[in-house]
């Protein structure tokens, strides 16, 4: 496995895929590692990146030992709208320029691994040759004690990393005074933490930061009354595919992996184009009856990867 920022340095959802999926594959027999993470000169049948930005492709184009089939797994995120300027930008002829880099990556691969519908066809206009469709999983874990700062089933919940892309700010301003939680790190500079500390303490929402105890944070889903995510731009979250495995609601913007989600988990994916609707949209909200959805494991991922692998590694 090749990909993520360095667990030293911080990381977010892609380098939990990697990691998830490497220890799926563990648990299934298969001798699976990080190749940023040894010095030794271990041989290895396939090599599967995680991301195609700048530093993959930089550590691609040195690739000169164990020949091997590359899968891809890029992850984009493009905000809609922004499809035909990817694809323009990548048919600038710069090594150095990471659009077009990512693109001669892309038809590099033996393989190149799509999270939705969505990114695979977006995938196949930049040159990908051969696409599969693997959704991302979770992590089969009970949801353990929260210890909520609010009433269970009173509270919203935000979960991932605090910045502009995500708009915790937007979604705490909308939700006025509702009782509110935040979990994840900071992305930004120490000013604008402050701000954003400023935000949090005038809503009178509770930010708990980084919490790494999974079972907690599963519980402080299971308890939420709604998770609230306004990306402007993902690829398939996996807060969302969590509060799904426990039944929580999700109310989420219209992105094309969330409208996927939508059709696939109706009544438990509400799409919201504005945050200024999302505190009337999020007091009439309710748990949907009957079981929560079927959202596969990290298991079953690390399955359907294998079926793959072994036909390029026979090929």
């Amino acid at each position: 496995m090749l990909g993520g920022v360095p667990a030293p340095l911080g990381g977010g959802g892609l380098e939990r895929q990697a990691a998830e999926t490497v220890s799926a594959l563990r648990r299934a027999g298969h001798d699976a590692f990080r190749v940023g993470a040894t010095d030794e000169r271990r041989p290895f049948d396939l090599l599967h990146a995680f991301s195609a930005e700048a530093d993959v492709c930089h550590v691609l184009s040195h690739w000169r030992h164990n020949p091997a089939p590359l899968v891809v797994s890029p992850v984009l995120v493009v905000p809609p709208g922004r499809e035909r300027r990817e694809l323009l930008a990548a048919r600038i002829p710069s090594r150095s320029f990471a659009p077009h880099a990512r693109a001669q990556v892309l038809r590099r691969a033996d393989l190149v691994v799509a999270q939705t519908e969505h990114e695979s066809g977006l995938l196949r206009r930049l040159g990908a040759r051969e696409v599969a469709l693997v959704p991302n999983g979770v992590t089969e874990v009970e949801p353990g004690p929260a210890d909520p700062p609010f009433e269970p089933g009173s509270y919203a919940l935000l979960v991932g990393t605090v910045g502009e892309r995500k708009r915790q700010a937007d979604a705490l301003r909308a939700l006025a005074r509702r009782p509110t939680v935040v979990v994840g790190g900071f992305e930004g500079t120490p000013q604008e933490e402050e701000r954003f500390r400023v935000l949090v303490h005038g809503t009178g929402a509770a930010w708990l930061g980084e919490v790494h105890d999974v079972p907690k944070v599963r519980g402080l889903m299971r308890d939420a009354r709604a998770l609230v995510h306004l990306s402007t731009a993902e690829g398939q979250a996996l807060s969302i595919m969590e509060a799904l495995r426990v039944g929580t609601p999700v109310i989420a913007t219209p992105l094309p992996a969330n409208r996927e989600l939508a059709v696939r988990h109706p009544g438990h994916v509400h799409l919201l184009e504005d945050a200024d609707g999302l505190g009337s949209l999020f007091d009439r909200i309710a748990r949907p009856a009957g079981a929560p959805p079927q959202v596969p494991t990290w298991d079953d991922v690390a399955a359907e990867l294998v079926t793959h692998y072994e036909a390029l590694v026979r090929a």
